[in-house]
């Protein structure tokens, strides 16, 4: 198993170490990115379809519209409608028109949604597991990294 981005892509050079560290974020974020897939695909669902349901857990029992999930979101370029009609025809989530703007859709988890999403605690282990080499210091440390490295993004 490759040990260093070099070594995983097999390029000898970069053009310095900021262009490594950028291809080494975008490899490592693909690579996390299939190793959690594995974990949703055991319940038929996708990472976007997961983040739908836990933003939806973490606000009941209120509702959300469609433009609340999708600021909520982690990958901000999901198609969040069809996220949540595919969750609503699995009966994961209701989906109903506004009554003060029919344009606009309240959507709630349903309760075969809040039976899922607590029946799935027990990969939070698995999850946990694919960063356990890291310590907690280095996870905090990688954390600071990371939100500096979008410190552009935070500021928009």
């Amino acid at each position: 198993m490759p040990t260093t981005i070099k070594d995983a892509i097999q390029q000898k050079k970069f053009r310095n170490v900021n262009h490594q560290a950028q291809v080494n974020l975008i490899y490592t974020s693909n690579w996390l990115q299939n190793q959690i897939a594995k974990i949703f695909k055991k319940y038929g669902l996708s990472s976007q379809q997961y983040n739908v349901l836990r933003i939806l857990n973490g606000s009941h029992p209120n509702s959300l519209n469609l433009s609340q999930i999708k600021s909520r979101m982690l990958d901000k370029m999901s198609d969040t409608s069809r996220v949540v009609e595919r969750l609503r025809l699995s009966g994961y989530l209701t989906r109903v028109p506004s009554k003060e703007d029919r344009r606009e859709s309240i959507i709630t988890i349903s309760k075969k949604g809040l039976k899922l999403v607590e029946e799935m605690k027990i990969e939070e282990v698995s999850m946990d597991q694919i960063s356990k080499g890291l310590t907690a210091t280095e996870a905090a440390q990688l954390c600071k990294l990371l939100d500096k490295f979008r410190r552009d993004e935070l500021n928009d």
